[in-house]
């Protein structure tokens, strides 16, 4: 995975413990330890995904879009995976047809590591952004703002 699907993932899971309430991309940005010019591209990128609102003025900042336990991982991957080559990126080269090694590499590589990017996939279907919270909810000290998830 690359940064921008766990910071993606970290905004998405900061915003469904907010429950509601408008979070500012100086906010986000602090919590996962980045700057607010990386979060408001990614806000922008899991806007157009259909993932999270935004509210502009005074009070504002983004809401999920729909409630956290409507958005998988595998919806947070492929917003980010658009400006991003895929995971196993087979074709960034020109194999050289006239070798019977390289005329055939790209589809052996495709017949390959294609189980292993449909499993991925079904194993971020599989989770929630509200699975998410509720995980971190574990990990929080006895306390914290959102411990009890």
């Amino acid at each position: 995975m690359n940064t921008r699907f766990a910071v993606a993932t970290h905004i998405l899971a900061y915003l469904a413990h907010a429950e509601g309430q408008p979070v500012s991309s100086e906010v986000l940005a602090s919590s996962a330890g980045t700057h607010p010019v990386v979060v408001r591209r990614l806000v922008s990128t899991l806007r157009e995904a259909g993932l999270v609102q935004s509210q502009r003025g005074a009070g504002g900042g983004t809401v999920l879009a729909r409630p956290a336990t409507d958005i998988s991982l595998l919806d947070v991957f492929r917003a980010v995976q658009e400006t991003e080559p895929d995971l196993f990126q087979v074709n960034s080269t020109n194999p050289n047809t006239h070798c019977d090694l390289g005329r055939v590499m790209q589809e052996t590589l495709e017949g390959l590591f294609g189980p292993a990017i449909e499993a991925m996939r079904t194993a971020l279907a599989a989770v929630s952004v509200a699975q998410v919270k509720q995980e971190l909810g574990k990990h929080l000290p006895q306390g914290c703002p959102g411990a009890s998830g």
